[in-house]
């Protein structure tokens, strides 16, 4: 007995039709440079997928955002008043900063992880009819690190060595805030007649963290932060 065929060419057992492929293309008319394309194309879908879905969903996790929303309407880390003061032909710089932390940065302090607070000082002179010229620069930097045998918070100037111990972190915090009496610029680079400029910011830089850590301190902007540049005139 005869037995009709249908016209649809049969699907070698395994495979998916075509119209299921999430790829547009065509087997008769594409080369071996396209069916290399669809390759890549599902090779990096497999790879990107696992890894991409996992941060999205941590992105947009309920504590995320509420993080977030509470750094936002926290105090910005900020330069609150600097000014320079001439003593002896040198001038010294005094300032008060603004150095808000979140939970988990005081967290990953108190397990051990070095914050690093970097100060910027720019000093520059008016020119008329051309770009103000750079007079100095100065690149001042503070570390703050709990060590659990002594049970104290040290906070040490890297740039002189010079270090002193807190026994608590906010003792600690309103010491780095308060930037007293740096030597900045000699009084000879000063012209007289011209109008100059200092402009202060901070930076904060959370040390070496896990991992995990880290992913969530990028999603909320906690372990690296800069401020504003505070400019004001210097009066002869």
């Amino acid at each position: 007995m005869l037995a009709w065929k249908s016209a649809t060419p049969e699907r070698p057992q395994g495979t998916r039709p075509l119209d299921r492929i999430p790829f547009t293309y065509s087997p008769r008319r594409g080369g071996p440079a396209a069916r290399m394309t669809v390759h890549c194309m599902r090779f990096l879908r497999s790879i990107l997928r696992p890894r991409i879905w996992p941060l999205l969903l941590l992105a947009g996790s309920p504590l995320l955002v509420q993080e977030r929303a509470w750094a936002e309407a926290a105090p910005v880390l900020g330069v609150r008043t600097a000014y320079v003061q001439l003593v002896e032909g040198v001038y010294l710089l005094n300032a008060r900063l603004q150095l808000p932390l979140s939970s988990r940065v005081r967290a990953a302090l108190s397990d051990g992880v070095p914050l690093t607070l970097v100060l910027e000082l720019e000093v520059s002179r008016a020119r008329h009819y051309w770009l103000d010229e750079s007079v100095a620069s100065l690149r001042q930097e503070y570390q703050l690190q709990y060590q659990a045998v002594s049970d104290r918070y040290v906070v040490r100037n890297s740039n002189s060595g010079e270090q002193a111990s807190y026994p608590d972190l906010d003792s600690a915090l309103e010491q780095m805030a308060r930037v007293s009496s740096v030597p900045v610029l000699d009084e000879s680079l000063i012209r007289k007649g011209y109008r100059h400029e200092f402009s202060l910011r901070a930076t904060l830089n959370l040390g070496d963290m896990p991992d995990t850590l880290r992913i969530l301190m990028f999603w909320t902007n906690d372990y690296h932060r800069v401020s504003e540049w505070y400019t004001w005139p210097l009066l002869q």
